[in-house]
């Protein structure tokens, strides 16, 4: 089934709803509830071991003894969610049922009420991303935005209004001021995202009268990210002779100024192993070779 085929990939799918939906929790219990919702069975249950978990996700080992307590945040947790029959109407609901942890091995599942949500097969109405580019942000509010983002990564961009924003972050009665908005929350969430995920974005905070009252966000493929992927898969798979033919088709010739401020020009590139490439350089009335790592290129 494509559901389990997603899974496999480490494919999360929401739905648009729970995307804006309005809750707040930790970036721990956030990051489990994606893993959860990724290892979600067409009989609603979850079965995951822990260091599948913290694989996944990235969560600090040392907090492993801690899950109790972040899947008691979870159990507690109320979620307000727009209704899928009509947007004007609101429903509230908890995030998980019983929850079990015996030889490293959790089981939990979902309220049924909530498994549209992540089951419904209108796919124009879901938004999907690979668990992993949540795996390195430590901001709750970055792993937020990166949703809302995700949204319209096709698109390029999109507006919403700024309550509405604060409302779906819990930070409504938060940061009163724009330039602590801007600096603990957008400048963060930017900063962690461009860096670590397969979108970059940037924002533009859009003024009626003399107050903010939009927020614009502009959303592009991280390209770099995703060529970094590409090359590590042709790694993975020992492919070094085409990860070599890529590389020098794409830098071969390149101009770089050296130290010594002549221009140089990369001749050629040699993978010399999983980590490294070796690049031969020249002046014009000699060569050089230097060494570098495949994802500083």
């Amino acid at each position: 089934m494509k559901l389990q085929k997603e899974q496999n990939k480490g494919i999360v799918r929401l739905h648009n709803n729970f995307v804006e939906a309005i809750y707040s929790l930790s970036v721990d219990a956030k990051k489990i509830l994606l893993c959860v919702i990724l290892h979600l069975d067409n009989k609603n249950k979850i079965k995951i071991h822990r260091t599948q978990m913290i694989k996944e996700i990235g969560i600090d080992p040392r907090k492993v003894n801690n899950l109790k307590d972040i899947f008691k945040e979870l159990m507690s947790k109320v979620i307000e969610i727009r209704s899928l029959e009509n947007k004007q109407n609101w429903e509230l609901y908890q995030l998980l049922k019983a929850t079990k942890y015996k030889d490293g091995i959790l089981t939990t599942s979902i309220y049924p009420e909530l498994l549209p949500y992540f089951k419904e097969a209108q796919e124009r109405l879901f938004t999907r991303f690979n668990i992993q580019n949540i795996k390195p942000l430590t901001s709750i509010h970055a792993i937020r935005i990166y949703e809302l983002a995700k949204q319209f990564d096709d698109t390029g961009w999109r507006v919403i209004d700024l309550e509405e924003f604060k409302k779906m972050l819990k930070i409504d009665n938060k940061y009163g001021r724009i330039y602590d908005l801007k600096r603990r929350v957008l400048e963060v969430a930017k900063k962690q995202i461009n860096k670590n995920t397969d979108i970059n974005i940037d924002y533009k905070l859009i003024k009626e009268g003399r107050r903010y009252t939009k927020l614009r966000l502009n959303i592009s493929k991280n390209k770099l990210k995703v060529e970094h992927k590409e090359n590590k898969k042709l790694i993975e798979r020992g492919k070094f002779v085409e990860l070599e033919e890529k590389l020098n088709a794409k830098y071969r010739s390149k101009s770089v100024e050296g130290k010594d401020g002549l221009t140089w020009h990369i001749l050629r590139l040699k993978v010399l192993n999983d980590k490294e490439v070796e690049i031969t350089l020249t002046n014009l009335s000699e060569e050089t070779k230097i060494i570098r790592k495949i994802n500083e290129l």
